[in-house]
């Protein structure tokens, strides 16, 4: 008698069922990637703010050792015997504060930063001074002083708040304070010498407390133009270089669209010159004594502007920003 075979078959996946199991995975990714984008973000903040933590640190280590703040920047002065009009920004004095010693040994200080000779320290990237939420990371500018050399500037996102525009108070948008001068002054005609200190700020000169006071401050994607959130074309605001003489702050207020001077528009409409960044909600700034915050978009401009300047003596009332 012959034995019985029994075999079976297995049914396949109706392409019913496929549809449905791959509809259920892209559901489930949907609701996941809101929060791994948000995961990103955290960390990406997390680590802005941390870099202008270091900067801070190192500003105050400066102080300690100079009795001064570095200068916000060096321009149009003579330096030692260089027949140069030097250009140098406030980030090269720092740079061995934050473990860049060998930089700092190859920095030219007789030549102009946008110089050939600076190169080998103008190109280099320097994540202390990106801050990761910006579009472009590892940007470069090469218009304005670079273009004259044929060189460029690696980017950064940090800039010193020079003080705020006296135009605001005209239009009742700033208390007339006298002094709008903020925490890093420049030293415009004098040589770059000993004398330094004689010019630089102070701590004694932060007449409105060094926890009250703003030293640096997001002002991210330049060179490139950005309005509200909007990119624009490159190589067209100054300032972009990590290390430059045109990369300050000077507060102005602007309307919301970015486009026009001394509205009541305080951070993020453009980073021409204003306080500007990537994240939502608001930007990043470390004050005088080293500690970091961050500033809600929705600040009133005259607080902001009371935070920017150094001895303005305004009362910042707890929770304001």
């Amino acid at each position: 008698m012959p034995e019985l075979v029994i075999t079976t078959r297995r049914r396949g996946h109706t392409l019913i069922e496929l549809l449905v199991v791959i509809a259920i995975i892209a559901i489930i990714v949907g609701l996941l990637l809101p929060a791994v984008q948000h995961a990103r973000e955290a960390a990406r903040r997390m680590h802005c703010a941390n870099n202008l933590k270091q900067l801070g640190l190192a500003m105050d280590l400066y102080h300690d050792t100079h009795g001064a703040f570095p200068p916000a920047f060096v321009n149009k002065g003579q330096y030692l015997t260089t027949p140069y009009s030097i250009s140098h920004g406030w980030a090269p004095f720092i740079l061995p504060h934050i473990e860049r010693q060998e930089l700092a040994n190859l920095y030219r200080w007789d030549f102009p930063l946008y110089h050939l000779e600076n190169q080998p320290v103008m190109t280099k990237h320097l994540k202390e001074f990106q801050c990761p939420s910006t579009p472009e990371q590892n940007r470069y500018m090469m218009f304005g002083p670079f273009a004259l050399c044929g060189t460029k500037g690696a980017c950064g996102d940090y800039a010193a708040t020079l003080g705020v525009d006296a135009g605001l108070a005209q239009r009742g948008w700033l208390d007339p304070v006298g002094d709008y001068r903020g925490a890093l002054t420049h030293t415009p005609t004098t040589a770059l010498t000993a004398s330094l200190n004689a010019t630089s700020t102070r701590f004694a000169d932060i007449m409105d407390g060094t926890s009250n006071t703003i030293l640096l401050a997001e002002d991210a994607g330049r060179p490139r133009r950005w309005l509200a959130g909007q990119s624009g074309p490159d190589q067209v605001i100054e300032g972009g270089a990590w290390n430059h003489f045109k990369g300050g702050i000077v507060l102005q207020g602007k309307t919301a669209d970015g486009t026009a001077d001394l509205g009541t528009c305080s951070m993020n409409c453009t980073n021409n010159g204003e306080v500007y960044s990537f994240h939502d909600s608001g930007a990043y700034a470390v004050f005088a004594d080293g500690s970091v915050h961050f500033l809600g978009e929705g600040i009133n401009i005259r607080v902001l502007a009371r935070l920017i300047t150094r001895a303005g003596n305004e009362v910042i009332p707890l929770g304001d920003y």
